[in-house]
């Protein structure tokens, strides 16, 4: 077989999205091409370890890669619907994520060091937290279980120092999050120490090209004077904007 220099996998041929996949095994491979050649066996070989393309396959050999991935993607899906039905907190339970929330939970997945975070604006009870729980639900149809959501309160009270919590351990895991959503910024107004956290928070995220979701009832042109300098300057660096607007949501929803 005569193969070329050693390169990705390109998946994107076969209409299966970038991400990391179980390759199979010979067995696997070799039984379920019609013909079983050793030379089908090899291409596909050729093709997992990036030294042939999808236009080296034949058409059998591309139908058996389709169906071997596609399976680990339907897999993954329900698995990381599952895990956010039981994480999510129940009032955001059935949020539906729109056209943008999708596509953007798409590249977070595929392609996270070049998607920018999102910043969710708007007045008290215009849905942020629920629009940043229908990106997660996204996030999870695209296959993934690797996000963190807490409120901006929460964050603080995990990261207080006291006895027996590691809370530097804990900083590291919320920084190195692959994906990260912190509701209510600004919420509170911030001390030393909680705007120090922040910064770091933010910056880490900033620095490691990390996305998020990031919502807060201040107005854009206050951001800076609630958040401060440092954070407001990264945040707008970092994120892509997104202004909600309207009716609150929360009229008429009383029991």
């Amino acid at each position: 077989m005569t193969t070329n220099p050693r390169r990705p996998m390109d998946l994107a041929p076969l209409g299966i999205p970038a991400g990391r996949y179980m390759l199979p095994d010979a067995g696997e491979y070799q039984f379920a091409v019609p013909d079983r050649t050793r030379e089908s066996a090899d291409r596909i070989a050729g093709f997992c370890a990036g030294q042939l393309t999808a236009a080296d396959l034949q058409a059998a050999e591309i139908a058996f890669l389709r169906e071997f991935f596609g399976q680990q993607i339907t897999d993954r899906r329900a698995k990381a619907l599952a895990d956010y039905e039981n994480r999510v907190p129940r009032r955001y339970n059935a949020a539906t994520p729109d056209d943008r929330g999708i596509a953007w939970a798409a590249s977070a997945v595929n392609d996270p060091e070049n998607t920018r975070s999102l910043l969710i604006l708007g007045p008290t009870g215009t849905g942020k937290t629920h629009y940043a729980y229908a990106t997660l639900r996204a996030l999870a149809a695209a296959g993934t279980t690797q996000w963190k959501a807490m409120t901006a309160a929460d964050l603080y009270a995990s990261l207080r120092p006291r006895a027996g919590r590691d809370s530097e351990a804990e900083f590291e895991a919320l920084a190195e999050a692959a994906v990260l959503f912190v509701d209510d910024l600004g919420a509170a107004k911030l001390t030393e120490w909680t705007e120090e956290v922040t910064y770091r928070l933010i910056n880490s995220r900033y620095e490691q090209c990390v996305p998020g979701l990031f919502t807060s009832n201040v107005p854009p042109t206050q951001l800076r004077d609630v958040l401060g300098e440092r954070i407001a300057s990264r945040l707008t660096e970092m994120c892509e904007r997104i202004s909600l607007k309207g009716e609150e949501r929360r009229k008429g929803m009383a029991a």
